[in-house]
């Protein structure tokens, strides 16, 4: 009987998180970790790793000076759960994890925050004109994350068939149930011209928008390639993908925009007594608040405007 490979038995561990990409993403890179030579190294096979290597990979991962506890803490429950499942799945399988000897040290580096980052109008705009003259996929990618607000895991796993560009919104699934977002005149023509050519592609996956590889994006790939963006505009803040999220719903609020609004555009979990007259608005009634409350209008089209 042929031997199971190390990468097969990855394989199977990932297969278990095929219904989130993002997740199935950031299992692969947290195990990486332990695995690469670029990091810890173990180049054994996995049926054969021991306590001492369970130990000396925290110890490896407790030392490191470039990522916070958390981040620490994030790879060591993975790598955890990755030996729990092959204990379970595979049989005749007994891998011991200590408990005394795990304890993380009292100094780590501190966790990079950027919760309170805005940007203004200006820098948005400026971001997309970078993006449209270098990366048209990028752009439409970014664009539509800046117009609608949705958050980057939800873009990222939106499908061709998602996308309905007469109406104006695209329809995604969150932890919260169907979602709907909408978006500009001009995005609508933007989107419209690349569903054509997207269709015509050849390739296995039918996601939105694809990689060099003709994949899914990764998570990791759009945090890289949005940071990088900043640091060539030589924009001084920290600009995460969430960071476009709450710049709109900002700029809504300092609009004028009321919360209820703000709240059923963003499409959050609404609690309020007031949101029972939301359940009955239709489409147009939609559209008319979305357009309402655009702080993007007559913006990112390329016609000019004042902060």
């Amino acid at each position: 009987m042929k031997e199971i490979t190390n990468q097969e038995i990855i394989d199977r561990y990932l297969k278990r998180f095929s219904h989130s990409k993002s997740s199935q993403s950031m299992r692969k890179y947290c195990l990486k970790y332990f695995f690469s030579s670029k990091f810890f190294g173990y180049s054994g096979y996995i049926f054969n790793i021991s306590k001492r290597d369970v130990i000396d990979y925290f110890d490896y991962l407790n030392h490191l000076d470039n990522i916070s506890l958390q981040t620490k803490k994030n790879k060591w429950m993975i790598f955890r759960s990755f030996l729990q499942f092959i204990m379970e799945y595979y049989d005749d399988l007994i891998i011991i994890i200590p408990r005394y000897s795990i304890q993380w040290k009292p100094i780590h580096k501190k966790p990079d925050s950027n919760k309170d980052v805005v940007m203004n109008k200006e820098e948005v705009k400026q971001i997309l004109d970078h993006m449209y003259n270098r990366n048209y996929n990028y752009y439409l990618l970014f664009r539509l994350l800046t117009e609608t607000g949705m958050r980057i895991g939800e873009l990222l796993n939106l499908d061709c068939e998602d996308v309905n560009v007469k109406k104006r919104y695209v329809e995604t699934e969150g932890k919260t149930g169907r979602k709907i977002y909408y978006y500009s005149e001009g995005l609508a023509k933007h989107l419209t011209i690349y569903l054509k050519e997207r269709i015509n592609k050849e390739t296995d996956s039918n996601a939105l928008f694809l990689s060099i590889q003709r994949k899914r994006y990764a998570l990791r790939t759009i945090n890289h390639y949005i940071r990088n963006c900043v640091i060539r505009l030589k924009i001084e803040k920290w600009i995460s993908c969430h960071t476009f999220r709450r710049t709109l719903n900002t700029l809504r609020k300092r609009m004028g925009c009321p919360k209820e609004d703000r709240k059923i555009l963003l499409c959050h979990k609404v609690s309020d007594v007031n949101f029972s007259c939301y359940v009955k608005l239709n489409y147009y009634d939609y559209i008319q608040l979305y357009d309402k409350w655009n702080p993007y209008k007559n913006i990112l089209d390329g016609i000019t405007f004042n902060v």
